[in-house]
């Protein structure tokens, strides 16, 4: 048998003794006993397998084994364009019941290597990995990119997967976009890297300055090759036969500077000769598509040089130093239209002119152009399309669900070449926040006209008033509060006071998770710990969800207190024994002749009363 490889065979059992049938195996009755065996290690083993009836003598068998190394695997062959690359993944099983740790070796690096970067690959017992292989190629056909991975452990010596793959002509690549305001620069930066183990010579040129020799696209790529000054190269690589060692790798730079609002294109071509002057072999030239031999002027198995296409297109984008600032400002949990009107202006009398609105239309955005057939299949009336731009991906999963821009009306100038477009927006923000949107919209044959427009959502009212008694100074007060879900699912919520509550409140828990509407709701626990007598508290939660934002006022009352009725009193406010002492009477005047000195009391202290003789 073969190693990580199930074998299956059967062992005949017959029951020679009389009786009564009792027992599974019934008289004179001959099964098939199935025994699956699949070995976790190379080499000689032995197995037995024993059988313990109820009224006779046990017996058994041995099974000897002889476990060779697993198949090789011959993997699908992949097909990809040179200078890209192709990912195929396969499955890798481990149907014994021991861990395997494999480590890989890759005959071919160059060609093919494994996405994960481990070394040490560890197999759980009857588990199943996906592995992946990347492919690029580095020559046209075949021309020797095989590759065998090979996988070793300790139960087993190797484990092999055969590889191949087929380098095609390079098809012209997905369009790259250059967007700037009129009048000014803007750059495109191309890493064009030699796939090949050759030393060749590069040349670059732009169709709308030069017109390639032997360029075979076809009639769409024709308003790519119009000439224009609004492209043009950057040195220091825009020259003839840059030399490229094997796997080297250059800049390509081109820039766009527009003029006037309409859609420039262009296509950088690359085109890459060996540098011993030798063609490129093709092995597989008889395999490929009568397109793509026209595509390559070939009619043999060697071509003089390897293009490769990059279609540009240039999209200019207007001003609008004097569109006054939209600002549009809603209660949360409120709606709110407002009327947005824009103006566009261009060179709309060029081709295909606009004369009056049957001749454009507005809609809202609904097609990326990702190849250059897409851009040659424009249709002759004006599209503007129109879409909402967000400041970023948050923003927009935000924000996306509370902002709506319908058309409502357009007009156009045919004197002043300017179009008009009333929109309106619909706000409907859930919480409070503050953000920037961009109308913007884009005539693939025009340009690009933004709009910037500032939302502005404002606390919501009080969804509700918690009023909480307090208990006394120092002490914590708590109330209880109930919230229930509106959704299917659980859904994740934070709680907070907002900044000018006072800091005596608390909120438990603080975060977690709303149960389903079908269920009980979760309670949370609101209080405050008073620190000054008569003080009244006040306080803003917020418990905000991914969608939703919950506002409560919450009021801490001072501790109600009532005036004791009935209580004897701890001490004798009366003062009875000073009402019953004795009083003694004084003769003021007596007292007055036999005083002296005048008293502390007297504005003249210690002042001798009797007259003295001169």
């Amino acid at each position: 048998c073969v190693i990580l490889e199930t074998t299956c065979f059967e062992i005949p059992l017959r029951n020679a003794k009389g009786g009564i049938k009792k027992f599974v195996l019934n008289p004179e009755e001959c099964i098939d006993y199935a025994v699956c065996y699949t070995p976790a290690a190379t080499g000689c083993r032995e197995e037995n397998i024993i059988f313990q009836p109820d009224k006779v003598l046990e017996f058994w068998y041995i099974l000897k084994f002889t476990v060779e190394l697993p198949n090789s695997t011959k993997l699908p062959e992949m097909v990809c364009d040179l200078g890209k690359f192709i990912i195929q993944n396969f499955p890798l099983t481990n149907p014994t019941h021991e861990t395997l740790e494999l480590q890989v070796r890759n005959s071919n690096p160059d060609n093919f290597f494994l996405d994960s970067q481990k070394l040490l690959l560890t197999m759980a017992p009857r588990s199943t990995e996906r592995i992946r292989v990347r492919f690029c190629p580095s020559a046209l056909g075949r021309a020797g990119q095989q590759a065998t991975l090979t996988f070793y452990c300790a139960q087993f010596e190797e484990w092999k997967f055969l590889l191949s793959g087929i380098g095609l002509f390079p098809q012209p690549l997905e369009i790259e976009r250059i967007t700037t305001y009129l009048q000014q620069l803007a750059s495109l930066a191309i890493i064009f890297k030699n796939p090949t183990d050759e030393h060749v010579l590069i040349d670059v040129i732009l169709t709308n300055r030069e017109m390639p020799k032997n360029l075979a696209l076809g009639i769409q790529c024709d308003s790519f090759l119009i000439e224009t000054t609004a492209f043009k190269g950057s040195s220091p690589f825009w020259r003839e036969r840059i030399e490229l060692p094997p796997r080297g790798n250059i800049p390509i730079t081109v820039c766009f500077n527009p003029k006037v609002m309409k859609l420039r294109k262009t296509m950088a071509v690359v085109q890459m000769r060996r540098a011993d002057g030798t063609k490129w072999p093709i092995d597989n030239f008889d395999e490929l598509s009568p397109e793509l031999k026209r595509m390559m002027v070939a009619d043999s198995g060697e071509i003089q040089a390897i293009r490769w296409i990059y279609p540009i297109l240039g999209l200019p984008q207007a001003k609008h130093d004097e569109f006054p600032p939209v600002v549009i400002k809603c209660q949360s949990r409120k709606r709110i239209e407002k009327n947005l009107k824009v103006t566009i202006t261009g060179d709309f009398i060029g081709d295909h002119p606009i004369l009056n609105v049957s001749d454009f239309v507005v809609i809202p955005k609904k097609r990326s152009y990702a190849s250059y057939e897409d851009i040659d299949g424009i249709p002759i009336k004006r599209e503007f399309e129109y879409e909402i731009l967000y400041e970023s991906d948050e923003v927009r999963v935000d924000l996306q669900p509370s902002v709506a821009v319908y058309l409502m009306k357009r007009s156009y100038n045919i004197k002043t070449q300017v179009i008009t477009l009333d929109f309106n927006v619909i706000f409907s923000p859930k919480k409070p926040m503050k953000s920037q949107i961009i109308l913007k919209i884009e005539c693939i044959t025009d340009g690009i006209w933004n709009f910037p427009v500032t939302l502005i959502a404002t606390e919501p009212e009080v969804d509700d008033v918690i009023n909480i008694e307090g208990k006394g100074l120092f002490k914590e007060a708590v109330t209880e509060f109930w919230l229930s879900g509106r959704k299917r699912y659980t859904d994740d919520f934070v709680a907070y006071f907002l900044p000018d509550s006072d800091p005596e409140f608390f909120v438990k828990p603080e975060s977690g998770e709303i149960p389903p509407f079908d269920s009980n709701g979760i309670t949370l626990l609101v209080g405050f710990k008073p620190q000054m007598y008569g003080r009244k508290y006040k306080a803003r939660l917020v418990i905000q969800t991914a969608d939703m934002y919950y506002l409560y006022a919450v009021n801490g009352l001072p501790q109600n207190t009532k005036p004791p009725k009935n209580v004897k009193p701890k001490i004798d406010a009366t003062n009875k024994n000073f009402d019953d002492r004795k009083v003694t009477q004084h003769n003021f005047i007596k007292e007055n002749n036999k005083m002296v000195r005048t008293g502390a009391s007297s504005t003249i202290k210690g002042e001798s009363l009797m007259l003295k003789n001169k």
